[in-house]
Protein backbone atom coordinates (compact mmCIF):
# COMPACT_ATOMS: atom_id res chain seq x y z
CA UNK A 1 0.00 0.00 0.00
CA UNK A 2 1.62 2.96 -1.13
CA UNK A 3 2.91 5.70 1.96
CA UNK A 4 1.70 8.37 0.00
CA UNK A 5 -1.94 7.59 -0.15
CA UNK A 6 -2.17 6.32 4.00
CA UNK A 7 -0.30 10.30 4.38
CA UNK A 8 -2.75 11.67 2.21
CA UNK A 9 -5.73 10.43 3.91
CA UNK A 10 -4.34 10.95 7.42
CA UNK A 11 -3.89 14.54 6.63
CA UNK A 12 -7.58 14.86 4.95
CA UNK A 13 -9.35 12.62 7.90
CA UNK A 14 -7.45 15.02 10.72
CA UNK A 15 -8.15 18.14 9.33
CA UNK A 16 -11.73 16.90 7.78
CA UNK A 17 -11.25 18.79 4.49
CA UNK A 18 -9.14 17.78 1.25
CA UNK A 19 -7.98 21.30 0.38
CA UNK A 20 -6.57 22.10 4.17
CA UNK A 21 -4.38 18.21 3.96
CA UNK A 22 -3.43 19.54 0.49
CA UNK A 23 -2.31 22.62 1.73
CA UNK A 24 -0.34 20.83 4.42
CA UNK A 25 1.57 18.35 2.11
CA UNK A 26 1.82 20.97 -0.42
CA UNK A 27 0.39 19.03 -3.48
CA UNK A 28 -2.96 19.75 -5.11
CA UNK A 29 -6.61 18.78 -4.26
CA UNK A 30 -7.07 16.44 -7.31
CA UNK A 31 -3.58 14.47 -5.91
CA UNK A 32 -5.16 13.98 -2.45
CA UNK A 33 -8.58 12.93 -3.77
CA UNK A 34 -6.75 10.25 -6.28
CA UNK A 35 -4.83 9.08 -2.82
CA UNK A 36 -8.06 8.78 -0.98
CA UNK A 37 -10.24 7.22 -3.95
CA UNK A 38 -7.27 4.96 -4.47
CA UNK A 39 -7.02 4.08 -0.76
CA UNK A 40 -11.05 3.13 -0.55
CA UNK A 41 -10.59 1.14 -3.69
CA UNK A 42 -8.08 -0.81 -1.93
CA UNK A 43 -9.66 -1.15 1.17
CA UNK A 44 -13.08 -2.03 -0.16
CA UNK A 45 -15.03 0.42 1.60
CA UNK A 46 -15.53 4.11 1.54
CA UNK A 47 -13.81 6.37 3.64
CA UNK A 48 -15.14 9.72 3.48
CA UNK A 49 -19.47 10.13 2.18
CA UNK A 50 -21.36 13.32 1.47
CA UNK A 51 -21.02 15.84 -1.00
CA UNK A 52 -17.42 16.28 -2.93
CA UNK A 53 -17.18 19.85 -1.65
CA UNK A 54 -17.82 18.83 2.00
CA UNK A 55 -17.30 15.22 2.39
CA UNK A 56 -17.68 13.52 5.83
CA UNK A 57 -15.45 11.12 7.30
CA UNK A 58 -17.36 7.38 7.62
CA UNK A 59 -17.37 4.89 10.43
CA UNK A 60 -14.90 3.16 8.54
CA UNK A 61 -13.11 6.59 7.76
CA UNK A 62 -12.67 7.26 11.18
CA UNK A 63 -11.48 4.29 12.90
CA UNK A 64 -8.94 3.88 10.09
CA UNK A 65 -7.98 8.01 10.37
CA UNK A 66 -7.30 7.55 13.98
CA UNK A 67 -5.08 4.75 13.68
CA UNK A 68 -3.07 6.21 10.97
CA UNK A 69 -2.41 9.36 13.05
CA UNK A 70 -1.58 7.36 16.12
CA UNK A 71 1.20 5.14 13.47
CA UNK A 72 2.46 8.25 12.07
CA UNK A 73 3.25 9.33 15.41
CA UNK A 74 5.08 6.46 16.47
CA UNK A 75 7.38 6.76 13.70
CA UNK A 76 8.36 10.50 14.47
CA UNK A 77 8.60 9.85 17.82
CA UNK A 78 11.26 6.90 16.66
CA UNK A 79 12.85 9.07 14.15
CA UNK A 80 12.94 11.91 16.71
CA UNK A 81 15.21 9.57 19.23
CA UNK A 82 17.37 7.92 16.82
CA UNK A 83 18.04 11.30 14.54
CA UNK A 84 18.30 14.05 17.21
CA UNK A 85 17.72 11.99 20.53
CA UNK A 86 15.02 12.03 22.49
CA UNK A 87 16.27 14.76 25.41
CA UNK A 88 16.47 17.34 22.65
CA UNK A 89 13.04 17.49 21.84
CA UNK A 90 10.16 18.88 24.75
CA UNK A 91 6.62 18.91 23.81
CA UNK A 92 4.33 20.96 26.27
CA UNK A 93 0.98 21.16 26.10
CA UNK A 94 -1.59 24.34 27.11
CA UNK A 95 -4.18 26.18 26.27
CA UNK A 96 -4.03 28.48 23.25
CA UNK A 97 -4.78 31.86 24.99
CA UNK A 98 -2.69 30.80 27.62
CA UNK A 99 0.51 29.96 25.38
CA UNK A 100 -0.21 33.32 23.12
CA UNK A 101 -0.09 35.95 25.71
CA UNK A 102 1.65 34.13 28.50
CA UNK A 103 3.83 31.53 27.43
CA UNK A 104 5.37 32.24 24.25
CA UNK A 105 6.56 35.86 25.05
CA UNK A 106 9.03 34.19 27.37
CA UNK A 107 10.04 31.05 25.58
CA UNK A 108 12.84 33.29 24.31
CA UNK A 109 14.03 33.10 27.35
CA UNK A 110 14.52 29.58 28.33
CA UNK A 111 15.82 29.13 24.87
CA UNK A 112 18.37 31.29 25.80
CA UNK A 113 19.08 29.18 29.44
CA UNK A 114 18.60 25.80 27.54
CA UNK A 115 19.95 25.88 23.43
CA UNK A 116 20.07 22.60 23.46
CA UNK A 117 15.89 22.14 23.59
CA UNK A 118 13.44 22.38 21.00
CA UNK A 119 10.37 23.07 22.68
CA UNK A 120 7.05 21.79 20.84
CA UNK A 121 3.95 23.70 21.68
CA UNK A 122 0.37 21.62 21.64
CA UNK A 123 -2.23 24.49 21.76
CA UNK A 124 -5.53 22.83 21.32
CA UNK A 125 -8.47 21.81 23.66
CA UNK A 126 -8.61 18.42 22.27
CA UNK A 127 -5.97 15.78 23.52
CA UNK A 128 -2.72 15.98 21.74
CA UNK A 129 -1.60 13.29 19.37
CA UNK A 130 1.67 13.28 20.26
CA UNK A 131 3.43 12.32 23.68
CA UNK A 132 3.14 15.59 25.72
CA UNK A 133 6.10 15.87 28.96
CA UNK A 134 4.50 18.84 29.96
CA UNK A 135 1.52 19.63 30.65
CA UNK A 136 -0.10 23.00 32.24
CA UNK A 137 -3.63 22.77 33.08
CA UNK A 138 -6.44 24.54 34.95
CA UNK A 139 -7.98 22.85 37.31
CA UNK A 140 -11.72 24.39 38.69
CA UNK A 141 -12.68 24.81 42.45
CA UNK A 142 -13.86 21.22 42.53
CA UNK A 143 -11.15 19.18 41.29
CA UNK A 144 -8.11 18.56 43.57
CA UNK A 145 -4.87 18.80 42.61
CA UNK A 146 -3.58 15.34 41.34
CA UNK A 147 -0.20 13.82 42.17
CA UNK A 148 1.95 14.13 39.30
CA UNK A 149 1.10 17.63 39.43
CA UNK A 150 2.13 20.89 41.41
CA UNK A 151 0.82 24.06 41.81
CA UNK A 152 1.80 27.24 39.89
CA UNK A 153 -0.18 30.34 40.88
CA UNK A 154 -3.74 30.87 41.83
CA UNK A 155 -5.87 32.49 39.19
CA UNK A 156 -7.29 36.26 39.56
CA UNK A 157 -9.50 38.01 37.93
CA UNK A 158 -10.96 41.25 37.33
CA UNK A 159 -13.39 43.48 34.83
CA UNK A 160 -11.54 44.87 32.28
CA UNK A 161 -12.71 47.69 29.52
CA UNK A 162 -11.07 50.30 27.07
CA UNK A 163 -9.99 53.61 28.67
CA UNK A 164 -12.24 54.87 26.71
CA UNK A 165 -15.32 53.08 28.07
CA UNK A 166 -14.79 54.92 31.98
CA UNK A 167 -14.75 58.15 33.27
CA UNK A 168 -13.38 60.24 36.17
CA UNK A 169 -10.05 60.32 38.02
CA UNK A 170 -10.71 57.29 39.82
CA UNK A 171 -11.34 55.44 36.30
CA UNK A 172 -14.92 53.98 37.75
CA UNK A 173 -17.88 52.27 36.24
CA UNK A 174 -20.95 54.40 36.62
CA UNK A 175 -24.21 53.61 36.13
CA UNK A 176 -24.48 54.40 32.65
CA UNK A 177 -21.79 52.66 31.72
CA UNK A 178 -22.34 49.87 33.77
CA UNK A 179 -24.84 48.79 31.00
CA UNK A 180 -22.78 48.57 28.41
CA UNK A 181 -22.33 45.43 26.43
CA UNK A 182 -21.21 42.33 28.13
CA UNK A 183 -18.20 39.92 26.38
CA UNK A 184 -18.30 36.35 27.14
CA UNK A 185 -16.47 33.88 26.38
CA UNK A 186 -17.87 30.06 25.77
CA UNK A 187 -15.03 28.16 27.49
CA UNK A 188 -15.75 29.65 30.71
CA UNK A 189 -19.63 30.74 30.51
CA UNK A 190 -20.08 31.09 34.30
CA UNK A 191 -16.84 33.81 34.58
CA UNK A 192 -19.13 37.04 34.86
CA UNK A 193 -21.04 35.26 38.22
CA UNK A 194 -17.88 34.08 39.71
CA UNK A 195 -16.33 37.31 39.46
CA UNK A 196 -19.38 39.16 40.67
CA UNK A 197 -20.00 36.94 43.58
CA UNK A 198 -15.72 37.86 44.01
CA UNK A 199 -16.63 41.47 43.97
CA UNK A 200 -19.67 41.51 45.83
CA UNK A 201 -21.35 43.19 42.80
CA UNK A 202 -24.00 41.01 42.14
CA UNK A 203 -26.46 43.28 39.79
CA UNK A 204 -24.31 46.31 39.73
CA UNK A 205 -22.94 45.73 36.51
CA UNK A 206 -25.49 44.82 34.14
CA UNK A 207 -25.37 44.35 30.03
CA UNK A 208 -27.79 45.76 27.49
CA UNK A 209 -26.46 43.31 25.16
CA UNK A 210 -24.05 40.00 25.57
CA UNK A 211 -21.46 39.25 22.91
CA UNK A 212 -19.97 35.67 23.08
CA UNK A 213 -16.05 34.80 21.64
CA UNK A 214 -15.15 31.09 21.32
CA UNK A 215 -11.95 31.66 22.94
CA UNK A 216 -10.44 34.20 25.83
CA UNK A 217 -7.96 35.83 23.33
CA UNK A 218 -10.55 36.93 20.91
CA UNK A 219 -12.40 38.21 24.05
CA UNK A 220 -9.68 39.90 25.45
CA UNK A 221 -9.33 41.81 21.99
CA UNK A 222 -12.93 42.84 21.68
CA UNK A 223 -12.05 44.66 25.01
CA UNK A 224 -9.13 46.15 23.75
CA UNK A 225 -11.11 47.37 20.67
CA UNK A 226 -13.91 48.69 22.85
CA UNK A 227 -16.77 46.72 22.11
CA UNK A 228 -17.35 46.28 25.92
CA UNK A 229 -16.56 44.70 29.13
CA UNK A 230 -15.11 41.49 29.48
CA UNK A 231 -13.38 39.33 32.91
CA UNK A 232 -9.99 38.42 32.53
CA UNK A 233 -7.52 36.74 34.46
CA UNK A 234 -4.59 39.15 35.36
CA UNK A 235 -1.63 36.87 33.97
CA UNK A 236 -3.93 37.20 30.43
CA UNK A 237 -3.90 40.84 30.25
CA UNK A 238 -1.03 42.58 32.75
CA UNK A 239 0.83 43.96 30.27
CA UNK A 240 -2.55 46.08 28.50
CA UNK A 241 -3.41 46.73 31.92
CA UNK A 242 0.23 48.53 32.77
CA UNK A 243 0.60 50.36 30.18
CA UNK A 244 -3.37 51.67 30.02
CA UNK A 245 -4.46 50.06 26.93
CA UNK A 246 -6.88 48.21 29.47
CA UNK A 247 -8.54 49.33 32.46
CA UNK A 248 -9.66 47.27 35.89
CA UNK A 249 -11.75 49.47 37.65
CA UNK A 250 -12.16 47.51 40.64
CA UNK A 251 -8.62 45.55 40.23
CA UNK A 252 -7.98 41.65 40.40
CA UNK A 253 -9.15 39.30 43.00
CA UNK A 254 -8.16 35.57 43.78
CA UNK A 255 -10.59 33.17 42.09
CA UNK A 256 -11.12 29.06 43.43
CA UNK A 257 -9.30 27.84 39.94
CA UNK A 258 -5.22 26.92 40.12
CA UNK A 259 -2.89 26.58 37.13
CA UNK A 260 -1.04 23.58 37.92
CA UNK A 261 2.18 22.28 36.02
CA UNK A 262 1.36 18.09 34.65
CA UNK A 263 4.66 16.20 34.10
CA UNK A 264 4.46 12.58 33.07
CA UNK A 265 8.21 11.45 33.49
CA UNK A 266 9.53 14.12 36.40
CA UNK A 267 12.88 12.45 36.46
CA UNK A 268 13.75 13.03 32.80
CA UNK A 269 16.33 16.08 32.73
CA UNK A 270 14.42 18.42 30.04
CA UNK A 271 11.10 18.34 32.28
CA UNK A 272 13.22 19.17 35.27
CA UNK A 273 14.42 22.00 33.65
CA UNK A 274 11.58 23.39 31.75
CA UNK A 275 9.34 23.03 35.25
CA UNK A 276 12.00 25.18 36.74
CA UNK A 277 12.32 28.21 34.40
CA UNK A 278 8.67 27.97 34.57
CA UNK A 279 8.16 28.33 38.03
CA UNK A 280 11.01 31.30 38.17
CA UNK A 281 9.15 32.75 35.26
CA UNK A 282 6.04 32.88 37.36
CA UNK A 283 7.62 33.86 40.45
CA UNK A 284 9.47 37.12 38.43
CA UNK A 285 5.65 37.72 37.49
CA UNK A 286 4.60 41.32 38.89
CA UNK A 287 1.50 41.16 41.13
CA UNK A 288 -1.35 43.26 39.98
CA UNK A 289 -1.66 46.78 41.59
CA UNK A 290 -4.63 46.74 44.42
Amino acid sequence: MPVAALRAFEAAARHGQLTAAAEELSVTHGAISRHVSHLEAFIGAPLFEGARNRPKLTAEGRVFGFALTAAFDQIEDAFRLVAKGDESILDVACLSTFAMRWLIPRLHDFAAKNPNYDVRLATDDRPPRTHIDVQILVLSPDVPIPENCSLLFPEQLGLIVAPSLVKGEANRIGSDEARMPRLETRTRPRVWREWSRLANHDGQVTATATRIFDHYHLTIEAALNGLGAAIAPWHLVSEEVACGRLVAPYGFLESDYRYVVKVQRPVRRKTTHFVEWLEEAIAAFPAPTP
